[in-house]
């Protein structure tokens, strides 16, 4: 059968075609959009007002050419009218609504979603924390969204790679290794601080427990501050990767900031210099500045120390130069909102190396703000360095499901600063949002295993039969969300933007308890009528089926 995509694309290629015929002239393609008021159809077209001056005629006669081309040539079109000032709405037949409610029901979501990114590849890179412990709620944030935004490209076709970038290589891992070293000492009896700005949690109290109980008491700092990096290093990369299995995220590949260091990263430097942008400073040569105001940012950033080391830009230039080599369609930066000015610095460079096009049509980058905690109505305090942080397994064990941590992760747009409700989380009602969306598939679930022959009665109804039972005004309105589905999804693809998804989940769940508690779906005198309704809920069920997938979250059968 034709796709949502298809009917709209053939809809608005007529009427276009009818236009440029009637008036001589080449026309812009016209848009088919969802109506904004239901109660005058399901789809409408505004495109001929701003034609209106082009073609030196009133919007209304523009309209009518436009309707009068689609009027008869569409079993899928119910309804044209010309409203107001020049509006055109759309009715779908109701044939066309009942045989897609039949195709969902039995196939599901996926053939009907625009794959707009078959035979394309993509690179996501999410989550990046450095190796120094435990993931906390920001990370969880992260790593939920990162996902989301995987699946949600790969349900329209794309090839996705997930990639976590560490930084194993700065100063932070050797904070790491000098607070590993600390408690190690202090073990041993051996008078010795944790670092100012070093890591006080009781998990390096651990770490050093277990690192004299492998290595032996004969190590010194910082004699051997490469054995403590690099224990602490793996053991930090196996929390993190056990703490990601908490919520069914795996990823393709571990990229170490160490690979780049310092081959990759004097290439760039050299490229750099041959492309002018960088300098020395005039008071310390060691010490070497990217020329950003000369790109359009507002200041020059240190990229060499007069110590040698990097700063963060430095390897991330040289990181991110080497995911362009690799030859993606697409790459995705999930970051938290403070690497703002960074992100902007090493866009603007990479700019300059590849040109602006490349990177703008390649490159897209998604900022999240932080997350708040809340138990009682009152903020959680988090501080990861002095050790009084909640750990995204705390989050997950607290709140009892990996389910319910990605779905409400996914409730708020990225940008949007989020309070996450301990107590709503947890609970079993219509306040904790899975919730109400895992009980209408539950439902479905119930009403199906309660049929005793559901398979026979299906064969009851096609489509012909679905349209001229479903008339109600309920079920005629699930039927007409339901079709839009498909193109839903395919536009918070495009935006990158999982959070409409949720959003979508609740509308059909919305939708599907108003019908049920308005409707019997079975009726044991009319076994057409159920199996019409039934026909319906299995829809239901697959999309909300499909949708959730996409999110990574389960659809349980019994709640």
């Amino acid at each position: 059968m034709i796709s949502p995509l298809q009917i709209r694309t053939e809809l608005a290629a007529a009427m276009t075609a009818a236009l440029a015929s009637k008036f001589q002239v080449e026309i812009p393609s016209v848009e088919v959009l969802p109506s904004r008021n239901l109660s005058f159809g399901d789809l409408a077209c505004n495109s001929a007002m701003p034609l209106a001056g082009k073609l030196k005629r009133s919007p209304r006669d523009i309209a009518t050419v436009m309707a009068d081309s689609i009027s008869n040539s569409f079993p899928q079109v119910d309804k044209v009218s010309v409203d107001g000032p020049g509006f055109l709405n759309i009715t779908l037949s109701g044939e066309y609504l009942a045989e897609f409610t039949a195709a969902v029901a039995e196939r599901g979501l996926g053939r009907f979603i625009p794959s707009e990114g078959k035979g394309k590849t993509a690179l996501v890179e999410f989550v990046s924390s450095n190796p120094t412990g435990p993931l906390t709620v920001g990370h969880c944030r992260q790593a939920v969204l990162g996902d989301a935004v995987s699946r949600l490209l790969e349900a329209v076709g794309w090839n996705v790679e997930r990639e976590y970038y560490f930084n194993d290589a700065g100063k932070q891992m050797e904070r790491l290794a000098e607070s590993l070293a600390s408690r190690y000492m202090n073990i041993l009896g051996v008078a010795m601080e944790i670092p100012e700005g070093g890591y006080q949690g009781e998990y390096i109290k651990d770490w050093a427990e277990d690192f004299l109980k492998e290595k032996g008491d004969s190590f010194k700092w910082p004699e051997q501050k490469d054995d403590f990096r690099e224990y602490a290093a793996s053991r930090a990369f196996v929390l993190i990767s056990e703490d990601l299995k908490l919520l069914g995220i795996t990823f393709d590949r571990y990229f170490a900031e160490s690979e780049l260091i310092p081959d990759a990263v004097e290439n760039t430097l050299k490229l750099l210099d041959t492309k002018e942008l960088i300098y020395k400073d005039s008071e310390d040569p060691r010490k070497i500045w990217l020329k950003l105001s000369e790109m359009g940012r507002p200041d020059d950033r240190v990229v060499v120390r007069d110590d040698g080391t990097y700063t963060y830009r430095m390897p991330d230039i040289s990181y991110h130069l080497n995911k362009f080599k690799r030859d993606y369609d697409l790459i995705v930066d999930i970051f938290g909102s403070d690497h703002i000015d960074t992100c902007k610095d090493v866009e603007t460079v990479l700019g300059n190396l590849l040109g602006e096009e490349i990177v703008s049509t390649r490159l897209r980058t998604i900022l999240h703000q932080f997350v708040t905690l809340v138990r009682g109505g009152e903020k959680v305090k988090m501080s990861t360095r002095a050790g009084n942080f909640v750990t995204l397994r705390d989050l997950v064990d607290e709140v009892g499901s990996a389910d319910v941590v990605r779905y409400i992760f996914l409730t708020r747009r990225a940008e949007a600063h989020m309070d996450f409700d301990l107590e709503a989380a947890g609970a079993d009602n219509d306040e904790n949002p899975v919730f109400y969306v895992q009980y209408a598939f539950a439902r479905i679930s119930g009403i199906l295993r309660k049929v005793s022959d559901v398979e026979s009665l299906l064969h009851l109804c096609n489509a012909e039969r679905l349209e001229s039972i479903l008339t109600g005004d309920r079920e005629r309105n699930l039927m007409r969300l339901l079709e839009t589905v498909p193109l839903k999804v395919s536009a918070a693809a495009t935006s990158l933007e999982p959070h409409r998804i949720p959003d979508l989940l609740a509308e059909v769940a919305r939708a599907f308890h108003g019908f049920y508690q308005h409707h019997r779906v079975v009726d044991p005198d009319n076994n057409e009528i159920t199996a019409a309704r039934l026909t319906l809920c299995m829809a239901v069920r697959s999309t909300l089926n499909d949708l959730l997938t996409i999110l990574g979250v389960r659809a349980p059968e019994k709640m």
